[in-house]
C-alpha cells in the first residue's frame, strides 16, 4: 500500500542529533525512522478538550454575527511599529 508523504527538511543542532540517534539506538531504530516516529506520535497525541471546542464554537459564533473584527498581520505590525 502506498503511503501519501511529504518531504521536510529539518536543521538541528549537533547535540540535539547526538541526543537523537541514542534515543534511536535504544530503541534499536535508525535516526530517521525514530524522529519520524516520535514526530507522528507527538503529532497524533493532540487532544481537543470540550472546554477548547466550546470557546471555538463560540468565538465562531460571534465572528459570523458580525461580534468579532480581526486586523491582519500587515496592519497590525504597523500599528505597532515592526518592521
Amino acid at each position: 500500500m502506498a503511503q501519501n508523504k511529504k518531504r521536510k527538511e529539518v536543521t538541528l543542532d549537533a547535540n540535539t542529533i547526538e541526543l537523537l540517534e541514542l534515543q534511536a539506538k535504544r530503541e534499536g531504530r535508525k535516526l530517521k525512522n525514530y524522529m519520524e516516529y516520535i514526530l507522528s506520535e507527538k503529532a497524533n497525541d493532540f487532544q481537543l478538550t470540550d472546554a477548547y471546542k466550546e470557546m471555538m464554537d463560540k468565538t465562531l459564533d460571534d465572528f459570523d454575527k458580525g461580534n468579532i473584527n480581526f486586523t491582519n498581520w500587515d496592519t497590525l505590525k504597523g500599528k505597532i511599529n515592526v518592521i
